[in-house]
């Protein structure tokens, strides 16, 4: 997948969202690894920000992406407004949280080529 720019990248996440399975999760790097880095950008610049993209296309995605089911490479919940909520979701579709308020990447981890 290879954006030609950033509205095409916010796309490509969204449908990269839209395939982790209720119960599962991806954390933001691993969404952006999917993605190529956009047409007339350095790589290597891309790279850096990547994840961090990923988290700007999710504060305004549409309503049919499950957002809530990105995490950060820590298997926790990135602190912001509404990280309560986001839990709740999770919490609903089963995922347990250990005592230290994450999740085992190891048990709910979405690998979208692995898990196919």
């Amino acid at each position: 997948m290879r954006p030609k720019d950033r509205s095409s990248f916010n796309q490509f996440v969204y449908e990269i969202c839209r395939s982790i399975p209720a119960g599962h999760v991806m954390t933001y790097g691993e969404i952006a690894a999917c993605i190529e880095h956009p047409e007339n950008m350095d790589p290597f610049a891309y790279d850096r920000i990547k994840a961090r993209w990923v988290g700007y296309a999710l504060k305004d995605c549409p309503e049919d992406v499950p957002w809530h089911r990105v995490i950060n490479a820590r298997g926790q919940i990135s602190a912001r407004p509404g990280h309560g909520f986001q839990r709740t979701l999770l919490e609903d579709e089963g995922i347990v949280f250990g005592k230290s308020g994450g999740i085992s990447l190891k048990h709910y981890n979405w690998k979208p080529l692995k898990n196919r």
